[in-house]
């Protein structure tokens, strides 16, 4: 029955670890901003380290073991400190309110791992490796949690020393160098899906999110308009007489004049706005939330920004214009589409009129 327990204890752990493997992924995968992914972190941790002491491992009578020390120790490096002080804050609340002989004795022990483990953060990587390497060094600095004996009366301290100090070593290192490598993997695999992701979204001239992009965040735009009557704006711009640039100064400059001009228009737009590269040299701005007077304003700073925007090629400064279309959803039934088109429309009257100019159009 002894063995059976113990093997039910260990599938619980296993439980446990599985959870936070997940909960790990989602949150770095969900919470972008730095402070934000930190507390995320170490709220995870936190919780995980609670449950861990909820559900602990029984060595024998009234000895126990849980995962609180792998997950403080592990903390500081996916968490940093904001984590690292929301994890131990968190646990340490937790094992003080569960009282007991021990209960001064954990509290410290818990701050002196999260403490040994930070610390270890802030060495050289050439000093404590890399991988498994690097995960032995965390497991063993799990021994910083021993100092709850100095809490502890001498002959129950000496007691635990002799039975229980190995098997709760071995678990924590074990438990550590099991996590760690769940944990760099998770981390691993979601940078590669990002970097995919941001490849297959992302035209590599401009830097500009493609039409894919465009086309998933004005169909979000157009579903607006049509259910809470929010309207959306587009300005579509080209640059002018792109290919006379491309047959005098090469194609080289062409991608460079692009590439400017991409930039100018990411400098004046907003975060929320979508900026888009839409084929050859037309470039598309989707505005959530934004009248036709309001997108006309930014149309026309961004062709004065492009127009005061000198070039040079071989000692010779050269200027370059953009004609810009703008169109408005001022109907809820306009959808994308037909927004998108209106705006092709005004920027075709754009270039009929003399190129250089800012040309509004009716999406209704």
């Amino acid at each position: 029955m002894e063995i059976e327990s113990h093997f039910a204890s260990f599938v619980r752990v296993l439980g446990q670890v599985a959870v936070i493997v997940y909960a790990f992924s989602w949150v770095i995968r969900t919470v972008e901003r730095g402070v934000l992914k930190s507390v995320a972190v170490g709220l995870l941790f936190g919780v995980g380290g609670i449950l861990s002491m909820s559900d602990p491992i029984r060595w024998m009578p009234g000895v126990f073991q849980d995962g609180r020390s792998v997950l403080l120790v592990l903390t500081p490096i996916y968490g940093g400190p904001v984590g690292t002080v929301v994890a131990v804050i968190m646990m340490a609340l937790f094992r003080f309110a569960a009282g007991g002989i021990g209960a001064v004795g954990g509290v410290v022990g818990i701050m002196a791992v999260a403490t040994t483990g930070y610390v270890l953060t802030l060495l050289p990587r050439q000093w404590i490796g890399t991988g498994w390497k690097r995960s032995a060094l965390f497991g063993l600095a799990t021994g910083a949690s021993l100092i709850v004996l100095a809490f502890l009366p001498s002959p129950l301290a000496h007691q635990l020393l002799v039975s229980a100090t190995l098997p709760a070593m071995a678990t924590n290192f074990l438990g550590v160098l099991l996590l760690s490598d769940l944990l760099e993997r998770e981390w691993y695999r979601i940078g590669i899906q990002r970097v995919l992701e941001n490849e297959a979204s992302v035209d590599p001239l401009t830097r500009l999110p493609n039409r894919r992009v465009l086309q998933r965040e004005g169909d979000r735009c157009s579903k607006e308009a049509g259910t809470r009557r929010i309207p959306f704006s587009i300005i579509m711009l080209d640059i002018d007489h792109f290919k006379k640039i491309n047959d005098s100064y090469g194609h080289s400059f062409g991608d460079t004049v692009l590439a400017r001009v991409a930039d100018i228009i990411r400098q004046t737009v907003r975060k929320t706005d979508i900026a888009a590269r839409y084929g050859g040299e037309e470039i598309v701005v989707l505005l959530p939330n934004t009248d036709t007077r309001a997108a006309a304003i930014v149309a026309e700073k961004i062709r004065k920004d492009i127009e005061a925007t000198v070039l040079t090629f071989d000692n010779n400064a050269i200027n370059v214009t953009v004609s810009i279309g703008v169109a408005c959803s001022d109907e809820p039934a306009t959808d994308f589409k037909h927004v998108l088109e209106a705006a092709d429309k005004a920027l075709y009257r754009a270039k009929a009129g003399g190129r250089n100019r800012v040309e509004q159009a009716n999406a209704a």
